[in-house]
């Protein structure tokens, strides 16, 4: 099944994410970026063409998900965390679920999922300007599902 042909419909836009942490909803961030891969390894014999005769099944890699917003949304999300842990101050340990959900009229919408993902790192870079400051964080996540399919083999996991 391919794509429809749209005429005059809608695409998604920046203002159709719906961005959760936990299920508790974020509005503020203005960035997100975030990948994943399945690196394989060809097998090769003696053949006269030297062609790959086998592949392996590969290791799936996940790229930190990278998220950057208003110092004051970054400071609401780190405070939520931190909350969830024992003594209320340690946001790096601190486990959670990240929803992404793509939602407009005339699309179907769209779920990407980063399961067990943790705060990996911090990053600010505050200059004189007209823009509101800004920080970048990058937190580690274990797996994506896009709309409930994965690139790495689900049935083992």
């Amino acid at each position: 099944m391919s794509d429809e042909i749209e005429v005059n419909g809608n695409q998604f836009s920046w203002g159709s994410i719906i961005f959760k942490v936990d299920g508790d909803r974020y509005y503020g961030f203005n960035s997100i970026s975030f990948s994943d891969k399945r690196t394989r390894a060809k097998g090769y014999g003696m053949t006269r063409s030297q062609a790959p005769r086998s592949r392996s099944r590969g290791k799936y890699e996940v790229d930190p998900v990278k998220v950057k917003g208003p110092v004051a949304s970054v400071a609401a999300l780190r405070k939520a965390l931190a909350a969830q842990s024992s003594n209320g101050a340690n946001y790096g340990d601190v486990e959670c679920e990240i929803l992404l959900q793509f939602i407009d009229t005339g699309e179907e919408p769209s779920l990407v999922e980063f399961a067990r993902c943790v705060w990996a790192s911090n990053s600010s870079s505050l200059s004189e300007g007209p823009d509101g400051l800004e920080e970048e964080f990058e937190m580690d996540t274990m797996r994506i599902v896009r709309d409930g399919l994965t690139l790495f083999d689900s049935e083992a996991a």
